[in-house]
């Protein structure tokens, strides 16, 4: 009896060392509306597009995502968008950061929600505590990033953030004159809102241009010009330090897709286009 109750406190506090051990592992957040969900379809995808199935991903549930797998629960990267067959930036920018960084454990927690806006669905509220006015889906963004983070500190890591993604856009651009207007405002708080609400002054924040061409319009203009502006790099007195915004102008849409059932759609980006966006997001992510 005394050999078996030494054993069970040896295996114990083996098991409790050991998951203590795990050290710090790098966290990269994505949100957004149907671009960041993701139309790329895993049918379409070429053999160079390799996964690497030693990151992890942690993703919100139904009706946002749907994997195909168990929501909010650790595991090897798989795609994560609205259907078990499409896939978003999630499965390149994982397998390309991991490549960049390649003596780091990288995690990504997703949670995006298609045909939502900024300035009410994903609203931040002024301050943290102001959780009365966040809207819904923002909400259930901190909901699913902070379940993310505890279960990784569960499993004996240590967690830091290091970046966000943010592919969002369109439904603020065709909802009204008033919404576009506000656009940089509104994205400018909400950069700032999730580096106070994760404690990181300094987030590289990383998206990209919604409604590349041939889409046009007045207030597709002005959310472009807002999402120019606001990059560091800008020049403009609305830049936001460590705030970055990709090209996407080139990339391929879903209604050049192979087998496409959406032949007229130039809104969503296609598989290429999917898997391309996630590249330069992490390309983007770690040169800054």
């Amino acid at each position: 009896m005394l050999k078996l109750l030494l054993f069970a406190l040896f295996f114990c506090v083996f098991y409790s060392v050991s998951a203590q051990n795990k050290g710090k592992i790098d966290v990269y957040l994505i949100a957004g509306q149907s671009n960041a969900t993701g139309q790329g379809y895993l049918k379409n995808m070429t053999d160079t597009m390799n996964i690497d199935t030693t990151v992890l991903i942690f993703h919100s549930g139904k009706p946002h995502l749907n994997s195909g797998k168990q929501a909010f629960t650790w595991q090897p990267l798989i795609q994560a968008s609205e259907s078990p067959d499409r896939f978003g930036p999630e499965l390149s920018f994982g397998t390309k950061i991991h490549q960049l960084y390649p003596d780091r454990k990288i995690a990504l927690i997703k949670h995006a929600h298609s045909g939502t806006n900024l300035y009410k669905q994903w609203n931040p509220g002024k301050i943290a505590s102001d959780t009365s006015n966040w809207g819904p889906q923002f909400k259930v963004f901190v909901q699913t990033v902070d379940s993310g983070l505890n279960e990784l500190k569960k499993m004996g890591y240590k967690p830091i953030i290091r970046g966000m993604l943010w592919q969002q856009g369109e439904n603020d651009a065709v909802a009204n004159d008033s919404a576009s207007v506000r656009y940089a405002q509104n994205l400018i708080h909400f950069i700032e809102r999730i580096r106070k609400q994760y404690h990181s002054a300094k987030l590289p924040f990383v998206y990209g241009y919604v409604l590349p061409p041939p889409n046009t319009g007045r207030y597709r203009e002005v959310v472009r010009q807002a999402e120019h502006d606001i990059d560091q790099n800008s020049g403009s007195p609305r830049a936001v330090k460590n705030a970055f915004v990709v090209q996407t102008d080139d990339l391929s849409h879903r209604a050049t897709d192979k087998d496409t059932r959406y032949p007229t759609d130039h809104v969503h980006f296609g598989t290429d286009g999917t898997w391309v966006l996630g590249l330069r997001m992490a390309q983007k992510m770690a040169k800054h």
